[in-house]
């Protein structure tokens, strides 16, 4: 089921604002219970962090991607979203060690690379 609600919500199929706003609410709450349910769970704070990240609440995504990398420090998908959060808020530098704690752990990741890169070419002088 959270599956679906994920799927739907990444498309906005919810038909009208009245029905996203509900589908929003419910995927919160729906995170909320599977972190209360399992507080050791890292999935579930990088699933409500890409939600917080979606409804534009980028600290408390932050919050939820720390936590996640907390629980699991080789989490690699929280990495790349606590990057692009950071990038989102113009923490270039941050978004940088990020991406270079990814490349730490897997030295091939092409994505890291490229979104160092990036960064390093029209933010960092």
């Amino acid at each position: 089921m959270i599956k679906t609600l994920f799927r739907k919500f990444d498309k906005n199929d919810f038909p009208g604002e009245q029905k996203k706003s509900e589908g929003e609410k419910k995927l919160l709450k729906i995170c909320n219970k599977a972190i209360y349910s399992n507080p050791k769970n890292p999935v579930a704070y990088f699933n409500r962090g890409n939600l917080n990240f979606k409804l534009g609440n980028y600290m408390s995504a932050l919050k939820d991607y720390n936590k996640a990398i907390r629980l699991n420090p080789k989490y690699l998908h929280a990495y790349h979203s606590r990057a692009i959060t950071k990038e989102k808020l113009n923490y270039y530098n941050g978004a940088i060690s990020d991406y270079n704690l990814i490349l730490k752990i897997d030295s091939s990741d092409l994505l890291a690379h490229k979104n160092k890169n990036i960064i390093l070419q029209k933010f960092i002088r």
